[in-house]
């Protein structure tokens, strides 16, 4: 476990170097801002395609009359490209596109869908959330690391390495009593 949070920190920190030369500082606060204050409510649903059909979800017979389950999608090409998400900051778009969402197609585009509830706005609201949700799961903006965080992380790196010095050095004596000795 050790060793895949450290790998983390290390590819974070070298992806936050590559990263933070691509933007200036007001352009990475500005990005921070937007992603806390970032509500569904934001996203703007006329660049989307809605489109409505009958559920499978809970709701009885109702489901079997009603087209209560909404789909938003983007068309192939269509996801973070200039036209469509000129509402998300540039320094978030980045990320967004070195990263594999859960929602977008082979062909990237978008497409996400909801039949939890009964009601169609209800779902259509929902579809916006889990876009939001993605976003927000999806981005990640180093913070200052402190002296203390600092010494600790190297502590916890020499541990791991006298801990990985030690088991080499006991499989290699149980594997010395393993071997024949004939020199009797």
């Amino acid at each position: 476990m050790f060793q895949n949070l450290l790998r983390r920190n290390i590819l974070l920190g070298r992806y936050f170097l590559r990263y933070n030369s691509i933007y200036t500082e007001s352009e990475i606060e500005n990005a921070k801002k937007w992603l806390d204050s970032f509500d569904h409510s934001q996203i703007p649903q006329h660049v989307f395609k809605i489109t409505f059909s009958r559920s499978s979800g809970p709701g009885g017979q109702k489901v079997n009359k009603t087209s209560s389950k909404a789909q938003i999608s983007l068309d192939s090409g269509e996801w973070l490209s200039p036209n469509t998400s000129y509402w998300i900051p540039k320094p978030i778009q980045h990320q967004l596109k070195e990263k594999n969402l859960r929602y977008v197609t082979p062909k990237n585009g978008l497409l996400i869908q909801c039949d939890t509830e009964r009601n169609r706005e209800v779902n259509l609201e929902n579809c916006f959330k889990r876009l939001m949700n993605e976003i927000k799961l999806n981005v990640y903006f180093a913070g200052e690391v402190s002296e203390e965080d600092k010494e600790k992380w190297q502590q916890l790196e020499i541990d791991h390495n006298e801990r990985k010095k030690h088991n080499k050095k006991k499989h290699s004596e149980k594997k010395k009593l393993r071997s024949k000795n004939f020199d009797w």
